[in-house]
């Protein structure tokens, strides 16, 4: 081709758009000069809205999947409302994300996936089948297998994956694995994690048609086929059992980011989990409230440690069961006793969730998000040094999202990526689950191998996810 043909197709693809002035180089090329992300928003309800989609305007948004149409809708409206002339017009929607893969799965980049739980997966693996890197909210995935799963095909695909633990990005909570590994605090040998999410239900209500525009078969999705209630309505869907993985599911990978992190975790799974209490009402829902064990062998440096968690409400509460409870009272909430003795003898407010690090040398209270911690006392501030810094900071104005994409710009591993740290991380909070369920059978104790457990065959049944024919996860 002579030099002059040459300029006048150079010419000719600039005007149409095609390649830009990254023409001729590959998308990753393209995208690492400065190209933008081509982005599908999957499940675009109350959380992606409110937060995800806030940090994907400076990427370009070619895609929205969601059975329930009104969601693509409000959606939409709040993008042109934080950027009112961000162009929407060549967005595709979907309401069937393996429509949308098939239609568009080579014209994305990166999947932003906040559908409910149950497909989580399902769609994250279908994507990274076709390249496409995926940021999923937590939890991102429904059981033990499926995390294997997701890590094996992150491997096999080689994209960028990112779990929604946005505390993770936090400010403190880098500073606060620096504390506790620097050995600041002394052994730690007790560790107590409490939320007040309040992700379960007494009985269901009845059934009633679903929401106008939501395709119900859809949204049910790999899940097994149920009528609609309005037990599921909003977040309720985290309380039933095949759709959310309760109280410990939708907060413990947000709590126990911090004490996974800081007591060096990502490698050493817990040998055994107790369900020291349980209140479990509902059988298509998970407990009302639970207090759990888990216990963790040395690593190094570090001795042999308890885990505790705590979650749900009091059985005397009383509760109109149409009405969604997601925050509990501090009055109602199942509190490590502990907590309040510490805030009893040091008159503090420790607040209605966190983690506290019971040190030789002193104990250290972490928020739920990274974004908060002290010590108890306050007054240990001053006798226990800075720890010299160790790991990254992201830089100031941006989120865990804008750490994804500056992981694929970069071709580099996202903070917390599915291998190295979330896989591991939601395994540990998902056997609370698997214990929840055979402790019903008056089995509390669950002995774990890393990949089964031991001492009750009968679990590793709880390890496993079962499919709705036709949805299964794609190998």
């Amino acid at each position: 081709m002579k030099r002059k043909e040459f300029l006048q197709l150079a010419a000719g693809a600039a005007a149409f758009n095609i390649g830009g002035f990254a023409f001729g180089q590959s998308r990753p090329r393209q995208i690492a000069a400065g190209r933008k992300i081509r982005v599908a928003l999957i499940g675009c309800g109350g959380r992606l809205r409110s937060v995800l989609v806030t940090k994907c305007l400076d990427e370009e948004i070619v895609a929205m999947v969601d059975p329930d149409a009104p969601q693509i809708d409000a959606t939409k409206a709040r993008i042109k409302k934080l950027k009112a002339d961000y162009d929407l017009s060549k967005v595709r929607t979907f309401a069937d994300y393996r429509v949308f893969l098939d239609q568009m799965g080579g014209e994305v980049d990166a999947a932003i996936i906040a559908s409910n739980q149950q497909t989580h997966a399902p769609i994250a693996i279908a994507c990274m089948k076709r390249g496409i890197h995926v940021y999923v909210e937590k939890p991102i995935c429904y059981s033990e297998e499926e995390a294997d799963l997701l890590a094996a095909a992150e491997r096999k695909y080689g994209v960028v994956t990112q779990a929604g633990h946005h505390g993770h990005s936090g400010p403190f909570q880098p500073l606060v694995a620096e504390y506790v590994q620097s050995g600041a605090l002394g052994q730690i040998r007790e560790v107590w994690s409490w939320s007040d999410r309040f992700n379960a239900q007494r009985k269901l209500s009845p059934v009633i048609d679903p929401p106008k525009g939501m395709d119900w078969d859809l949204w049910v999705g790999p899940a097994e086929m149920r009528p609609y209630r309005r037990s599921y309505l909003g977040q309720r869907w985290y309380d039933i059992r095949g759709f959310g993985n309760g109280s410990l599911g939708n907060m413990g990978n947000h709590v126990l980011d911090a004490p996974f992190w800081a007591m060096n975790l990502m490698d050493t799974p817990p040998t055994a989990v107790t369900m020291e209490d349980m209140s479990y009402v509902c059988p298509e829902s998970w407990p009302t409230r639970e207090t759990l064990t888990y216990e963790f062998p040395a690593r190094p440096g570090m001795e042999p440690f308890k885990l505790h968690w705590t979650d749900g409400i009091h059985d005397d509460v009383p509760i109109d069961e149409d009405v969604q409870y997601h925050y509990a009272k501090r009055e109602w909430m199942n509190f490590p006793p502990i907590v309040l003795e510490l805030e009893k003898k040091y008159k503090m407010n420790l607040g209605n969730i966190g983690t506290i690090f019971m040190g030789e040398k002193g104990i250290l209270w972490a928020g739920q998000f990274g974004n908060a911690f002290q010590f108890v006392p306050l007054s240990l501030k001053k006798q226990i040094p800075v720890p010299p810094q160790k790991y990254r900071r992201l830089a100031k104005g941006k989120s865990h999202v804008h750490e994804f994409f500056d992981a694929i710009r970069e071709g580099r591993k996202a903070n917390a990526d599915f291998v190295e740290y979330a896989v591991p991380l939601v395994k540990t909070v998902l056997l609370g689950n698997v214990v929840a369920l055979a402790a019903r059978e008056g089995k509390p104790r669950i002995e774990w191998d890393g990949t089964r457990v031991t001492n009750n065959p009968d679990a590793n049944a709880y390890c496993r996810t079962t499919y709705r024919k036709g949805w299964e996860i794609e190998s």
